[in-house]
């Protein structure tokens, strides 16, 4: 995303990975707690799950993005909670299911924004909008940011919708 100059867009797939990188750590917190209670030897599980590799255009990639968190939200989360409660573990289920909403959001941030990529939308809207310069802050009123920050002289790749929903 950042070699096509969609800063924000690589942006939001590193939070994403963040998110994914707290999840991983509370699957490996639960699991570690089941091996405390557990008769069996936990020393090593099997876990069955499908993961996007592809590594392509913007588009491309939130694509794969978007597939990857709809079989995590709606099939593989689902599942290992449904397992979790049978089980007789409902905490795990719940944080489970709580974690499938997350995946969901991820997928709709990601279906938005190929909506934008594919539209050609990301710089230019048909309404006036707040541009914020991720950089400098500088702001701007307009159809489309600048072409270069005025104050920073970032390129408009660096520039977003300005959000302020607190």
């Amino acid at each position: 995303a950042k070699k096509e100059g969609f800063e924000q867009i690589a942006e939001i797939f590193l939070i994403t990975a963040e998110n994914e990188k707290e999840h991983a750590s509370w699957l490996f917190k639960l699991i570690n707690e089941l091996k405390k209670e557990s008769n069996e030897n936990l020393d090593e599980i099997k876990v069955e799950a499908v993961a996007p590799t592809i590594l392509a255009t913007t588009s491309e990639n939130l694509k794969a993005a978007i597939a990857g968190e709809n079989y995590e939200y709606t099939k593989m989360y689902p599942e290992f909670a449904d397992v979790a409660e049978k089980e007789g573990f409902p905490e795990i289920a719940g944080r489970l299911r709580a974690i499938a909403v997350a995946e969901k959001h991820h997928e709709e941030r990601y279906k938005k924004l190929l909506e934008e990529v594919e539209a050609g939308t990301v710089f230019k809207k048909e309404k006036e909008v707040w541009w914020v310069c991720r950089e400098c802050g500088y702001v701007h009123f307009g159809t489309t940011p600048p072409e270069k920050c005025p104050s920073c002289n970032h390129e408009r790749s660096f520039y977003q919708i300005k959000c302020e929903e607190y």
